[in-house]
């Protein structure tokens, strides 16, 4: 981006969307399909991939980018949330979205809403977005991570080729529902007729859910836990590798994705591949080892080595994100350990820090998004209360520099992804490598974080 022009085009853009983030999570597809028809159906124009699910949405997707990138595929890829910058969450050729693209795209976007008569939320304008954007580079093919639920998620005005549903849990509950059931009934909506679904879920109320909306639309539902076998059969500092057995072959494949629950996730993202290679010729085995391979997805598990201290971050905001997290802890990190933790007050506090506080040496608590945070002093007291000592640093940065002194080898960075943003800013700058400027959304922090 360069010239005044341009960046003046750019700062407008992002204060638009900005403006909508007062709009409230309000779910619905009313707005989006009356801003889409003034577009003239963007979604439409690029195949699509959909995901949904409670953990492993964002790592199934980047799994699968990588996988459609290594085929010579021109690829969309949208997620969220962003951890540095916003325009991580519109990535074109494995890049985030250039700049006069993006600004393309939400003039496009603000003239549409304007003869729809509508305002979009600010999650339904990143959407839209998304969909602009993708069409107008030229994608070949979209993967689409859904923001929250499914059924009335903004993604979910898109016919995709093929339905992808990860790990369902208890999260999102006062907009999803409080059973398994009612959640699992959300997150099926993405199943549409003319489709392929396929899911990572053993639970055998969800397979009844998810396999009752594929038969009502007459989808084949893949149960990917049943018709593929995973293990790990090496690990290095950066990578671990893992023999996969599909219905269709026998994979070696290596990924920096880490931790025993990245299985399933590539599991399900493999399968995805070999559903959508009878219309993407170019998808053949040596792609999909080359992609996985290749797969980057910040802020998961994600290793970063400072000062010959080793941290390890990941957002880890809900209890099965911070079971996964256990179980990569106890099998790959040697004690002592320190644990740096932040959380959103709406999350299920309790069940998070009861799994992750006592794998620790020490704790030190913070509050990455306040008001919304946890307080760090009641997080410290929590610690205290299971035998943990603690201490409490609200501000974020004063938190990474008093890790960043202890004595402690290996810190764990984790409890939101806010907070994983800011730890991976705050360890770029000190690293004096150059970092965009982080952004946040205000609006999806109890949704997304």
């Amino acid at each position: 981006m360069t010239g005044i022009t341009t960046e003046s085009a750019f700062d407008d853009a992002v204060r638009y969307l900005d403006s909508l983030q007062g709009s409230g999570i309000r779910p619905g597809l009313t707005r989006m399909r009356k801003i889409l028809a003034a577009l003239a159906a963007p979604q439409h124009a690029v195949p699509s991939v959909l995901v949904a699910g409670t953990n492993g949405k964002g790592s199934t997707c980047a799994t699968l980018e990588s996988i459609l990138r290594a085929s010579g595929y021109p690829v969309g890829f949208y997620s969220s949330p962003h951890l540095i910058d916003l325009r991580e969450r519109w990535r074109i050729g494995g890049q985030p979205i250039d700049p006069a693209l993006f600004v393309d795209a939400v003039d496009h976007l603000r003239r549409g809403a304007s003869r729809a008569g509508m305002v979009p939320t600010y999650f339904e304008a990143l959407t839209l977005v998304a969909f602009l954007a993708f069409r107008d580079a030229g994608c070949d093919i979209a993967v689409l991570e859904v923001g929250m639920g499914g059924r009335l998620d903004a993604t979910n005005v898109v016919r995709p080729m093929v339905s992808l549903i990860t790990a369902i849990g208890f999260d999102h509950m006062e907009y999803l529902g409080r059973t398994i059931r009612a959640i699992a009934r959300e997150k099926a909506g993405i199943i549409h007729r003319h489709t392929v679904a396929v899911t990572s879920n053993v639970d055998p109320q969800i397979l009844e859910v998810l396999g009752r909306r594929a038969a009502r639309f007459d989808v084949p539902l893949h149960l990917a836990a049943q018709e593929t076998k995973g293990e790990t059969v090496g690990e290095s500092d950066t990578s671990q590798t893992i023999r996969l057995v599909t219905p269709t072959r026998s994979y070696e494949l290596q990924t920096p994705l880490r931790g025993p629950h990245q299985i399933e996730n590539i599991a399900l993202a493999v399968r995805a591949a070999e559903e959508l290679s009878v219309r993407f010729e170019a998808i053949h085995p040596a792609a999909i080892a080359a992609g996985v391979a290749r797969t980057e997805w910040r802020g998961r598990l994600e290793r970063v080595a400072l000062r010959q201290k080793t941290f390890w971050i990941d957002g880890g905001h809900n209890p099965g994100a911070a079971a996964a997290i256990a179980s990569f802890i106890d099998s790959s990190i040697a004690a002592p350990r320190l644990l740096v933790f932040g959380i959103m007050a709406d999350k299920d506090v309790e069940a998070v820090t009861k799994i992750l506080m006592p794998r620790f040496t020490r704790v030190i608590t913070t509050e990455p998004y306040p008001p919304r945070s946890a307080s760090a002093a009641a997080l410290a007291e929590l610690a205290h209360s299971y035998g943990i000592e603690a201490e409490s640093a609200p501000l974020v940065n004063d938190a990474l520099e008093a890790a960043l002194a202890a004595p402690e080898p290996t810190v764990v960075v984790c409890g939101s992804l806010y907070l994983a943003g800011a730890a991976l800013d705050f360890l770029n700058r000190h690293d004096a490598a150059p970092t965009a400027a982080r952004t946040v959304d205000r609006n999806h922090a109890a949704a997304t974080r």
